[in-house]
């Protein structure tokens, strides 16, 4: 077994104990249907990041090869050379698209650890069409991942969220409500998954792993699922799609506001390439949205008020060169500048340091890794429980949730009608 520590919501870190008969499940499932990480992988992630679990280890059971090294100008230029299979977070997109291509995988992208939208993808496949990608979910809590949607070459991706598609052959998937019953496609539930997957707990926090990993109503006598905080929901085509965090559904002067949503309008602007939003407090009990962008916020805000009621309209955009990242490629909020509110500002934000070289706004014109950062301001206070895998005890589920992927193909199944 293994224990990774993850960052915890009061500031404490939890140490996840994975168990090596989960490890095992995950992997044997990988060599099926990750055929290409039989050729070659560039590992660039710490090994304290269980994204790196999957390009690491899974070309070593599948007879493939492993390089290690840095996602740089100098990636694939070995003598191995490019690599077929990579795994990478949607925040290492916009690097992929700026490095040569020998950087990127030629067979087989798989992006996680972050939600993926379209409008982030667009880029980099239009340079490598004939690439399939993988968009993988999972927390740390279920190994890794224990979901995952197909992208095969020439298929077309829509703007928004991309799905996170169907559970595993070894993992069980529910969108429930708050009393634990199984919300209708299309409605938003609380995402709890079950299976083999399922880490042992948290290390010395029997009252946290108590809490997290409940009994399971679906499965069988005794079985176990995580609740993961995530809120989603299941699509007409048995697919599940990623809304956001329970606590991302905030309250700001009284509204209830669901942080993804706005991000995804954003991301739908021509002009901006990646964003994030959250909501700041700079001053005592003054909370206020705001939306950094990589790209032109020029017309954003108009582009955003035409689209979403006035209270989720951000009150300041601020442009970056690059979003933040910390070392496990994820964005790092902390790291995000302080936006000028002011209406009368230059619209200079002041900034923080940002761990390792990822380039944040800097107040020093000195600093060569200094971001432009400008901020647009105003001053108004602006799934269903899938049917079980054949040979489960699991209580039978409605005839209209989505079924799981079969052990016998490495493709998902059709949909049920």
């Amino acid at each position: 077994m293994y224990v990774i520590f993850t960052s915890g919501s009061t500031g404490r870190p939890k140490g996840v104990v994975v168990e090596h008969r989960s490890v095992g499940a995950y992997l044997e499932r990988a060599r099926v249907v990750y055929g290409d990480a039989a050729g070659s992988s560039l590992v660039h992630s710490s090994v304290a990041f269980d994204l790196t679990v999957t390009a690491l280890y899974t070309p070593l059971v599948s007879g493939g090869s492993v390089v290690l090294g840095d996602l740089d100008e100098s990636a694939g230029a070995g003598a191995v050379g490019r690599p077929s299979f990579m795994k990478v977070t949607p925040s290492h997109l916009g690097l992929l698209e700026a490095l040569p291509v020998s950087a990127s995988a030629s067979g087989t992208l798989v992006t996680g650890g972050e939600a993926l939208v379209g409008e982030a993808l667009a880029g980099w496949r239009a340079a490598h069409p004939d690439v399939r990608v993988v968009n993988a979910y999972g927390p740390t809590e279920a190994t890794v991942n224990c979901t995952d949607f197909r992208i095969e070459p020439g298929a077309v991706v829509g703007s928004g969220p991309v799905p996170i598609g169907r559970p595993f052959w070894n993992t069980r998937a529910y969108v429930l409500d708050s009393r634990l019953r199984p919300v209708v496609p299309g409605v938003a539930g609380e995402l709890y998954v079950a299976g083999v997957v399922l880490a042992r707990g948290y290390h010395g926090r029997p009252d946290l792993t108590a809490e997290r990993f409940v009994a399971d109503p679906y499965g069988p006598a005794g079985a176990r699922m995580y609740r993961t905080g995530d809120v989603a929901r299941w699509n007409s085509e048995g697919q599940l799609v990623y809304v956001g965090r329970v606590d991302d559904r905030v309250k700001v002067r009284g509204f209830r506001i669901e942080l993804g949503e706005i991000q995804a309008v954003i991301s739908g602007y021509e002009s901006v390439s990646r964003a994030a939003v959250i909501v700041r407090e700079d001053q005592a009990g003054d909370r206020r949205l705001v939306a950094y962008v990589v790209g032109s916020a020029a017309g954003l805000r108009e582009f955003v008020s035409g689209r979403l009621p006035d209270y989720m309209v951000p009150s300041a955009f601020v442009e970056l060169e690059e979003l933040p990242l910390t070392s496990n490629g994820k964005l790092d909020r902390r790291a995000l500048p302080v936006p000028d509110y002011g209406p009368e500002s230059a619209g200079r934000a002041r900034a923080r340091r940002v761990r390792r070289s990822w380039p944040v706004c800097s107040p020093r014109p000195s600093d060569s890794r200094a971001l432009r950062c400008r901020s647009t301001t105003t001053s108004s206070a602006s799934a269903g429980t899938p049917s079980s895998p054949p040979g489960s005890s699991a209580a039978s589920a409605p005839s209209w949730v989505p079924r799981w992927e079969s052990a016998s193909s490495s493709t998902p199944p059709p949909s049920p009608v």
